[in-house]
Order: structure tokens, then C-alpha cells, then sequence
């Protein structure tokens, strides 16, 4: 596959490109490159510190835009020192950055070119493979005096491109570099400011919001505007009291802006620092240029009533005397500031009352749940990322990555990144149907293992919501569409979660393929629409798990508390007529996971003889409880009953497998 080109760049130089500005060796150099790329530029000095680079503007020809989708102009620096410093990498990156805002330049990398001929082993020793950073792309005045053709540029980039893993993200995105799909959000929420009004951003674990809080942190940096942010998170924030914490941001509110104001901290000891916070903002503000502050309150459900992290805000009044204080100012000067509350849980500003008082903030802050990636986002990052690798995902597989993934951008790119790692032949290469699939189905495990930790929070915080997600998977409509009529907060909350979706029809459906299989797979032992037949499968399977753990947890016990003496202890528990038959049997053999001899009433009966050896194993469970459950299981095996199971007993069954498996951990 390749990148359509509209139109047509060759080799040369711009007939402006002025080359006299350079030394001699830069114009060799400069010469040699008019036959490989498009020279548009000839730039400027840049002088940092004691160190001169000088640095020009390369468009890439046809040949690399169809090879690299690279179609914008680069950024190309001299660093004409023999020996290459660490420092010239923060240069380079300062150049670039200061004319970053020009949309025509290449962003996501740059060209750096050296007298040191060990550059390519010094960037990437120094520089690291961070993909938040601009792709450094390293030569030295001698290979490009000594190269022919485009074998040089064209090698050198395969290397560094096709190797990077532009995918590979965990932590949140702190530059424009790999920032998609929510500029329009940043916008809004940006232009709220400026209207002094207030925003909230919630959303799952690794939804993206800390990328969003610092998108618009540089919003406002590059439009020198000020905020302050607070992670709440930290025991330096949630173990504040309400008063210590106005103090905090009163202090931060003045490193910001320079002040010399003093600040009496005695008099934020008491009732009267709401007063003193007012009267503190004020000065401050006035001390200096007037401009608004946005305070960010990032993780808010940590100073939240319920859910906070610090008893003082989890069950007392803190909340409420905070915020009282901040609404409080800003209704009286709602020029001061604004405030940006982000995390997970809505409860600071959904709940109408807390503790018997009235929310502060409740309906005065417009809350955004960070929106889904629609096709087209997800065409674009997967596209503008992957090409760059050598990766080409048609609209199909991008129609397949939206609906496995629910247009969740971080579950997006590790599947790429996955994908990227497994891939080891030749590039550029379109990633088909087949190649896709076999990536989702090894991928599975991990994937697994993210839903795990996205859905912790609604299982912690929202249960019932939680509980109403795995109905749908299991296709219990009743329930259901009953709660989504009764108390259709529940369903609100999952929409705009982004976990399930509602059509024009009025039909709901999980908005993840991938996370309607793995709570089915999760839940299937509490499906309640089962035939027989799945009646009997579920019992089989459930009962085998249980006999094989039973048989490792008796091994191992009989070991470590009677040593030698543990096969006595078996052949005890069994008939006569038993023992003769297993006498050849050592302790691992008669007790092994999967071929031991003995019946599942024989491992009861071990069990229950010698229960003061297992009863810190069953510490919920006496050992008559343990008893009834194990008979009662037992005469639900498949070979044991008709083919109709009674609805009664099976639900009890469940109780009691559910009961074994959080007690055993398996």
C-alpha cells in the first residue's frame, strides 16, 4: 500500500534558499541533500548559551511520502561541533518547538546532522526511546559527504521508524506530538474558561482525562495564560484540612504570579480563613497583571464525601466548607478564577446534598464525559502513527478497531503496539483481516486485564451500575430494560461512560465487542436463561475445578503438617477394600490434580477427618457447613441426575461454588 501524493515534489533547492549564508562545510553538505529532498527554507542562527546552530527547512520528495507518509516540511539542524553534547538535543528540540506552531512543519520528528561521526550511537544513548518525544533522525557530515543515491535516507529512516513504537503509551500524554480526537473538547473547555465558567471531566481508568488536562495546560501556556493543578491523590492534598487547603492554593496563587504579598498563615487556622482567602486572592490578583487562574482538581473523587482518601473528607465536613468558601468568592469576583474538577466519579458535582447539607457545587458545573473516538479519530491516529512505522490499517480494520475497542483510544494503541511487536518481516506492510484476528485473539489475556482495571472503579463506586452492564452481556433484557425505565441514572452513567450504547430503536448493546465477550466469559456462571443441557455443563465444569483444587490444597497441607506421615492419614479416611486397591500410591500420585484415583466423596471425607489441619483453608466455613455443601454438590454430578435439573437446586449449587471459589481463590 501506498500514500497517495497529490502532488508531485522532486530533489532541489527553492530559488530563495539563500546558501551563501552558510559556512562551506554546510553548503557541501546542503548541496548534496537538493539531489535527495526539497530544500524550502534556508531558516535562521539560533544562539544557545555559548553554542550556534544554524538550522533550515526540507520537504520530503514523492518517494519518501509514499515510503513514510512524512508530506511536511522538516525541521533540519547543524550542530557543527566534532564532539556531540547531550545538551545539543535540548537545542535542537527548542528550535523546533519555537516554530512548532507553524502548521506546515513536520511534528512528529526532525533531522539533526552532526561533524561527530558516532551521533547515531550518542542520540540514542542520551535520548532515549520516550515516544512523547520528536523522532531525532541523526547523521553525520561525513556519511551524507560520502553517500549516493537514497539508500542513506532511506535505510536510516526504516531503522528509526520502523523500529519506534509510536503506540506504546501507559502514562498520559504531556505534548501535542501523539494528542488525537479531543482538540474540539480542549476548545470548549478552554473557551469556558475564558467565560468564567466552570467544567468537570470524568471517564474511566485511562479514558484519557490527565491527557486532556494537559492538553489544555499547554492551551493556556501558549496563550500565557496561568493555572494552578492539584492532584488530589497525593496525601499532600487529601491529608490537608478544607482550611490548609485554601492555604495551599492561596501560596501556589502567589508563586504563579510573582507577589510579594505576605500571607498570615495563623489566620487561615480557623473559621475566619474563608475571609482571609478572599481578602488574600484579591491582593494577589491586584498585585499584578489582572488576568483569571484556572485551578484544576485532578482525581477529585479523593477530597470527595464517600470516596475520599482522608477521613476528614470522606465522612466530615471538609467538602462542604471548601467548597462553600470557593463558590462563595467566585460568586462575589468571578473574575478571580474558575475551577476544573476531573476524575472518575461524579458524586462532587451529581449529588445534591452530602451529610445532611446542600452540595456546594451541585448543578453549577457543566460536566463532559471524555467522548468515544469516532471512526474517522481512530482512522486518523492509527493511520498517522502507524504509517510512520510501516503499518497500513485499511477503513475495515479501522471499522474492526472502533467497535473491539468502543473507540477507546489507549485500548486502541496497544492493540497497534501488539500488533507492531508481532510483526517482524518486511515493511511497509497492510495489516489484512487475518493478521488482525490473530493479534486479537493473542492479545486477549492482556486485554482482559485492562477491563479488569477500568471496570474496578465502576464495580467499587457504581455496583449497581456494574451489576446492570453484566445483565445486558448475558442478555437478561428483563432486568434490564426494567432498571433503565425505573432508574434511568443507571443507564446515563454507562452511556456516558462510553460502555454501552442506545439506537435509534431504543435497543442498548455494549459499545466494546471485545468487553461483551470478556464479561461473558467472566460472568457466564450467572446467566439465568440456561437449558438443561447448560445446566449440566456448568455443574460438570464448576465440580471438576473444585475436585482439582481440593486435591493440590489436601497435598499440599497433608505435606506440610504431617510430612511422611500423610498418606496415613489418606489410606485412614478410606474403606478397607480402597486402600487395598491404592497402596502402590505415593502422597503426589493419589493426590494429583488431574489423575489422582480417589472419589470426590473420598476428598470430603479426608477433609473432614482431618479438619484441624484444613480449617485455616475453610475459615468461613465450619466444618458441617463444609460438609452439607460438598454432598449437596455431589448429588448434582452428571451422572448422578436426571436430565432435568430443578431451578431450586441449582441456584443453591451455585451459592455453594461461588462460596468455594472466593474462599479457595480459584
Amino acid at each position: 500500500m501506498r500514500v497517495r501524493v497529490k502532488d508531485q515534489i522532486t530533489p532541489g533547492m527553492h530559488s530563495k534558499f539563500n546558501l551563501s549564508r552558510f559556512k562551506a562545510a554546510e553548503k557541501s553538505i546542503l548541496n548534496r541533500m537538493k539531489d535527495h529532498w526539497y530544500l524550502t527554507s534556508s531558516g535562521d542562527r539560533s544562539k544557545i548559551s555559548a553554542s550556534v546552530y544554524d538550522y533550515f527547512l526540507v520537504k520530503p520528495t514523492s518517494f519518501f511520502t509514499e515510503q513514510f507518509n512524512l508530506d511536511r516540511e522538516i525541521v533540519c539542524v547543524f550542530s557543527p561541533y566534532e564532539k556531540f553534547e547531550p545538551r545539543t538535543l535540548d537545542a535542537v528540540n527548542h528550535i523546533a518547538d519555537t516554530l512548532g506552531n507553524k502548521s506546515r512543519l513536520e511534528s512528529i520528528c526532525l533531522i539533526l546532522i552532526s561533524k561527530d561521526d558516532e551521533i547515531e550511537e550518542k542520540v540514542k544513548k542520551f535520548y532515549g526511546n520516550d515516544p512523547d518525544k520528536k523522532i531525532i533522525i541523526p547523521f553525520s557530515y561525513s556519511e551524507i559527504y560520502k553517500s549516493e543515491g537514497n539508500d542513506l535516507y532511506q535505510d536510516k529512516l526504516r531503522r528509526l521508524f520502523y523500529s519506534k513504537d509510536l503506540f506504546a503509551f501507559n502514562s498520559p500524554l504531556k505534548k501535542d506530538l501523539q494528542f488525537f480526537g479531543r482538540s474540539q473538547l480542549v476548545t470548549e473547555l478552554i473557551q469556558k474558561h475564558n467565560a468564567s465558567e466552570h467544567t468537570s471531566i470524568f471517564g474511566l481508568r485511562k479514558s484519557g482525562k490527565t491527557s486532556v488536562v494537559y492538553a489544555v495546560q499547554r492551551k493556556l501556556d501558549l496563550e500565557n495564560k496561568k493555572y494552578i493543578s492539584l492532584d488530589c491523590e497525593s496525601p499532600s492534598i487529601h491529608g490537608l484540612r478544607w482550611n490548609h487547603l485554601l492555604l495551599k492554593i492561596i501560596s501556589a496563587y502567589k508563586k504563579l504570579k510573582n507577589s510579594n504579598l505576605r500571607i498570615d498563615q495563623e489566620k487561615y487556622n480557623g473559621l475566619e480563613c474563608a475571609t482571609q482567602f478572599k481578602e488574600d486572592f484579591l491582593k494577589i490578583y491586584n498585585s499584578t497583571k489582572l488576568e483569571k487562574v484556572l485551578i484544576v482538581f485532578d482525581e477529585i473523587e479523593r477530597i470527595t464525601p464517600y470516596t475520599a482518601s482522608s477521613e476528614h473528607w470522606k465522612n466530615g465536613n471538609d467538602f462542604i466548607l471548601f467548597w462553600q468558601t470557593l463558590r462563595s468568592v467566585y460568586q462575589e469576583h468571578n473574575y478571580l478564577y474558575t475551577y476544573m474538577l476531573v476524575g472518575t466519579n461524579p458524586n462532587s458535582v451529581e449529588k445534591s446534598h452530602f451529610f445532611e447539607h446542600d452540595n456546594p457545587i451541585y448543578a453549577s458545573i457543566s460536566i463532559h464525559y471524555l467522548p468515544s473516538f469516532t471512526f474517522e479519530q481512530v482512522k486518523e491516529m492509527v493511520n498517522t502513527l502507524g504509517n510512520l512505522m510501516g503499518l497500513y490499517f485499511d477503513a475495515e480494520i479501522c471499522v474492526k478497531l472502533k467497535n473491539d475497542c468502543g473507540g477507546h483510544p489507549f485500548l486502541i494503541r496497544q492493540i497497534c503496539s501488539f500488533i507492531h511487536k508481532k510483526l517482524n518481516g518486511k515493511r511497509p506492510i497492510v495489516i489484512d483481516k487475518v493478521s488482525y484476528n490473530q493479534a486479537i485473539a493473542d492479545y486477549k489475556s492482556t486485554l482482559y486485564e485492562y477491563f479488569d482495571m477500568m471496570l474496578n472503579v465502576l464495580g467499587t463506586w457504581y455496583p449497581d451500575e456494574y451489576e446492570l452492564l453484566i445483565s445486558l452481556a448475558l442478555g437478561d433484557k428483563d432486568t434490564f430494560d426494567f432498571y433503565a425505565q425505573e432508574i434511568p441514572s443507571y443507564v446515563d452513567h454507562l452511556i456516558k461512560f462510553g460502555l454501552i450504547e442506545r439506537s435509534q430503536f431504543g435497543e442498548y448493546s455494549l459499545n466494546l465487542e471485545s468487553l461483551d465477550e470478556y464479561l461473558k466469559e467472566k460472568n457466564k456462571f450467572k446467566k439465568l436463561v440456561l437449558s438443561d443441557e447448560d445446566k449440566q455443563q456448568e455443574i460438570s465444569l464448576r465440580r471438576n475445578r473444585l475436585e482439582k483444587k481440593l486435591r493440590e490444597i489436601s497435598c499440599n497441607v497433608l505435606k506440610i503438617i504431617h510430612g511422611k506421615k500423610g498418606l496415613e492419614k489418606i489410606f485412614s479416611a478410606l474403606p478397607e477394600k480402597r486402600r487395598e486397591v491404592l497402596k502402590s500410591h505415593t502422597l503426589e500420585s493419589i493426590l494429583h490434580p488431574t489423575k489422582s484415583p480417589l472419589f470426590f466423596l473420598e476428598l470430603m471425607n479426608l477433609i473432614s477427618r482431618e479438619w484441624a489441619s484444613f480449617s485455616n483453608i475453610f475459615e468461613n466455613l465450619d466444618k458441617n457447613r463444609f460438609t452439607i455443601m460438598m454432598n449437596d454438590i455431589n448429588g448434582l454430578r452428571v451422572d448422578a441426575h436426571a436430565k432435568e435439573v430443578d431451578k431450586h437446586d441449582f441456584e443453591q449449587i451455585r451459592l455453594h461454588f461461588e462460596k468455594f471459589e472466593k474462599t479457595l481463590d480459584y
